[in-house]
């Protein structure tokens, strides 16, 4: 499959991250960036020749599932409604090209959970709209300002290594469904088009995730605006251990020396 931005460059975290600061110590990571949907081809979906044989989603080895027009993941607890029609994409596990045991102990993997393009074969690759969410896990909890702070690097990173990129202002925090995300816009050359990408970060615990909108204009991205005002996580149960006293206390026999008590005769 050819991918619009480096593979390596979007699903691979080398890094190690200190959320205990005030601002993250992201080292080596380069952050990710939404991957090409995949090449047009005659017939079928997006990137399958007549010929081609079926490939298997993947959805379901990263928790994922799809029921009427909505995507939901029971490992990292969330749903987003999807565009009728739009063909999911194989996903592929990131590879770290490096034998270093430290290296890799230390390393930010990111699983591409689901990437979902608009069925329409007679499109180039970077024509199509398409959806993109990826999730990292994090070797630490991460803190109140994580999701900002990683926005805020990312913008200095593309600058530092001179990415073809240009981010269209500073994160700004949104609200969906009451959970809170950061938001940052951004504009990515693509073989003469022009990507529009509006990319939503937020974090749960030691869970970094990322939703992806991506367009070949900007009336496109608005039409994709409804999926992710869709968007809903699952309440978090806190663990308690009110069963557990409440079988113990019912298994606990009468005081011993109540019962002593009404059957003892007086001397």
């Amino acid at each position: 499959m050819k991918i619009l931005w480096s593979l390596s460059r979007i699903l691979v975290f080398v890094c190690l991250l200190n959320y205990g600061s005030a601002f993250p110590l992201f080292g080596q990571m380069v952050p990710p960036r939404p991957a090409q949907a995949g090449p047009s081809g005659p017939g079928g979906a997006p990137g399958m020749g007549p010929s081609s044989r079926m490939t298997p989603t993947g959805l379901h080895e990263t928790g994922g599932s799809i029921a009427n027009d909505v995507y939901s993941n029971s490992i990292y607890g969330f749903s987003i409604k999807i565009p009728p029609g739009w063909v999911v994409l194989p996903s592929r596990e990131p590879k770290v090209a490096t034998q270093d045991a430290a290296l890799l102990k230390a390393a930010q993997i990111s699983r591409p959970l689901l990437v979902i393009t608009e069925n329409a074969p007679l499109k180039k690759s970077n024509q199509r709209k398409n959806i993109q969410i990826i999730a990292t896990r994090m070797r630490a909890p991460s803190g109140p300002t994580a999701a900002q702070d990683y926005l805020a690097y990312s913008q200095k990173t593309a600058k530092e290594k001179g990415m073809d990129v240009e981010y269209l202002g500073d994160p700004q925090e949104v609200t969906v469904n009451g959970q809170t995300l950061w938001k940052l816009a951004s504009n990515e050359p693509s073989n003469g088009v022009v990507q529009h990408v509006e990319q939503y970060v937020i974090t749960r615990e030691s869970i970094l995730l990322q939703f992806f909108l991506v367009s070949p204009d900007e009336a496109g991205l608005k039409q994709l605006e409804p999926s992710i005002q869709s968007l809903e996580f699952k309440a978090t149960t806190p663990r308690t251990a009110t069963k557990g006293s409440a079988k113990k206390t019912k298994a606990t026999p009468p005081s011993n020396s109540k019962t002593q008590s009404s059957d003892s005769k007086p001397q």
